[in-house]
């Protein structure tokens, strides 16, 4: 009996990808969709399920053995230089605390200082980071986020909140 190649982590990646694409088109196609103008109900988890089904297949038709076997390459030559360090609580610290700065700045500070502040307590998980470049990257977010949700999707989130 011929042996079967073993799956790579980027097949197994795309397969469980497609697969929840596909979980999630079909339980938006019991909703009703609606349009662009008036979206229903099923419309976000059909277009996001399309959109994971699409990265799942790009994910899948991109890994072959020559990019696996350059991995594992650069993986045992980076494991002779950079030894396991544990993971990296910094940066699941700071994620987690810019989500919560997000919910509660939102609430009481209003959307320019909700995101400025996620987004900066964010960018500061990356070791990489200055704090000078953690505050050019969250006001740029601010000034995109402020068109897009406040003025273009007029979220009933005020700018500025004090209470």
């Amino acid at each position: 009996m011929p042996k079967l190649p073993k799956l790579a982590k980027d097949h197994i990646s795309a397969l469980m990808l497609i697969a929840l694409g596909a979980f999630a088109l079909a339980l938006g196609m019991t909703y009703r969709i609606g349009n662009l103008n008036r979206m229903g109900a099923g419309y976000i988890p059909m277009v996001l399920g399309i959109l994971m089904v699409c990265v799942g297949i790009a994910i899948g038709a991109t890994s072959t053995p020559a990019s696996r076997a350059s991995t594992k390459a650069a993986a045992a030559a980076n494991a002779h230089t950079s030894p396991y360090r544990g993971p990296e609580w910094r940066g699941w610290l700071c994620i987690i605390g810019g989500v919560v700065a997000f919910v509660i700045l939102g609430q009481y500070g209003g959307l320019v200082p909700a995101t400025f502040m996620s987004v900066f307590i964010a960018a500061m998980g990356d070791r990489n980071n200055t704090v000078k470049s953690s505050a050019i990257l969250a006001a740029i977010l601010v000034v995109f986020g402020t068109l897009v949700f406040h003025f273009g999707l007029k979220l009933p989130l005020q700018m500025f909140h004090w209470g």
